[in-house]
């Protein structure tokens, strides 16, 4: 499927949509990682920014929490451009509280606790 602008639809920058755009320097997107107390240094490599964020979280969940975001960011994206959404933070937050809700359903106890605690410290 073709589209028509391949312009970033979170932000009022109106920047070309990458996925670096998309993930790091959209500011719709900057605000969710603040939200989440992930603040990323884009100075370095991805794999090294990942690893320095990873440190300054100091969570176990650090990877389930990296990757329900993107996947709320993305969800968020399509649901702007395929179904003619509004963007809003409050429902990037919503969704990504509704999956990291789903993933502590599959989780074991302990694990699960430590979502609970991550989640009361936002």
């Amino acid at each position: 499927m073709a589209l028509d602008c391949y312009n970033c639809v979170l932000c009022i920058e109106n920047d070309e949509e990458t996925l670096w755009h998309l993930f790091f320097d959209c500011p719709f997107n900057q605000a969710c990682w603040i939200f989440l107390g992930i603040n990323w240094d884009t100075a370095l490599q991805p794999t090294e920014m990942i690893t320095k964020a990873r440190e300054d979280v100091n969570s176990c969940i650090f990877r389930e929490v990296l990757i329900i975001a993107c996947w709320s960011i993305w969800c968020h994206r399509n649901t702007i451009i395929f179904d003619n959404g509004s963007l809003f933070f409050k429902r990037w937050r919503s969704l990504f509280e509704r999956e990291m809700n789903l993933v502590n359903l599959r989780v074991k106890p302990d694990f699960s606790s430590r979502i609970t605690n991550w989640f009361s410290s936002l």
